[in-house]
């Protein structure tokens, strides 16, 4: 069986994540996966093969693309063109994307062409009845999966080893909250000689946050790295994940390092507390104000019981938020 996956990217959700993780999935069960995304979607650490996507493609390419693949089955994650153009060879497809997704150019047919598919899966965990009018009768509302990373060989939260980092992940924009964060950092690490930061992600305010770094003199504490870095190799490393968005971002790996045994500091965003009890699995603070950060995070630098307390339990997510359940619901 030829499996193609699409990756879609919107302002609040990368398909990248889900898509590397089901692919993994499929191949471990002997299926041939092929993961297609736009270039700047698909990072070099990729254990699967995959086909970037030039910026502006059509419908016509994208359609010989899948011939030319072979594609047998499509899976498609926030990606609507990949879906028409399964349609248009009569391969089954399967389509997922999170509840209120914001898409840059709403698609017109999309509620019909979702009729066509196979299964579709709405990501979220809303209390609320699923739009059927917008996603379709055959639509069902599955949890958010995390993504389980093991950092040991041994069942004990990563930050026992005491490396002493901390990782945040997102966009370099206003909305991804790094400028709050980096002022908090200023503050906290010449009392912290040991420990270090790590941002992850990438956006138009890189040259910005480096320039907040160099003012401080936060070169031996703290570094950038681009977003096609393998995020979870870093959690494997981490004691401390941060989410500074100012938005609804991000939530996705918030989850990942919950699952991963770090506990983690998040802003006050929507979906935030559905995920983070404040102070049992995690802090949370409001989103874009320093002295907040600046406490919460001292605070889960200085306690370690508190760091390893918080870690048990948002472990406990990858039970509730579990990855297999929704691989195999996706997937059959």
């Amino acid at each position: 069986m030829k499996t193609v996956i699409f990756v879609g990217s919107h302002a609040n959700f990368s398909g990248l994540r889900l898509g590397a993780a089901l692919g993994t999935f499929l191949t471990l069960k002997g299926e041939e996966v092929l993961l297609v995304g736009a270039k700047k979607d698909l990072p070099h650490y990729l254990q699967l093969p995959t086909l970037p996507l030039p910026p502006r493609i059509t419908l016509k390419t994208l359609t010989a693309t899948l011939a030319k693949a072979g594609a047998q089955k499509v899976i498609s994650l926030a990606y609507l063109p990949g879906c028409e153009a399964a349609l248009s060879l009569n391969i089954p497809f399967v389509y997922a994307e999170p509840e209120n997704l914001k898409e840059a150019k709403p698609v017109k047919n999309k509620k019909a062409l979702l009729a066509q598919a196979k299964r579709v899966f709405v990501i979220g965990s809303s209390d609320k009845p699923l739009n059927k009018k917008m996603y379709g009768a055959n639509a069902q509302r599955v949890n958010n999966p995390a993504i389980w990373v093991e950092h040991y060989n041994y069942n004990k939260p990563a930050c026992f080893k005491k490396e002493n980092n901390i990782v945040a992940a997102g966009a370099f924009t206003k909305d991804g909250g790094f400028d709050v964060l980096l002022k908090t950092w200023a503050r906290l690490a010449p009392a912290h000689a040991t420990w270090h930061l790590t941002l992850v992600g990438a956006g138009p305010q890189k040259a910005a946050l480096q320039k907040t770094i160099a003012k401080h003199k936060l070169q031996d504490s703290t570094e950038l790295v681009s977003s096609d870095t393998d995020l979870y190799s870093l959690l494997r490393n981490a004691d401390i994940y941060v989410s500074p968005a100012r938005t609804a971002q991000g939530l996705e790996e918030v989850l990942d390092a919950m699952a991963s045994k770090l506990p983690v500091l998040v802003t006050d965003v929507p979906g935030a507390a559905q995920l983070v009890s404040n102070a049992i699995n995690g802090l949370i603070v409001n989103p874009g104000e320093e002295e907040p950060l600046t406490v919460a995070l001292d605070e889960l630098m200085v306690n370690w019981g508190k760091r390893v307390g918080m870690a048990i339990e948002a472990s406990k997510h990858k039970e509730k938020f579990c990855f297999k359940t929704f691989a195999a619901l996706i997937t059959q």
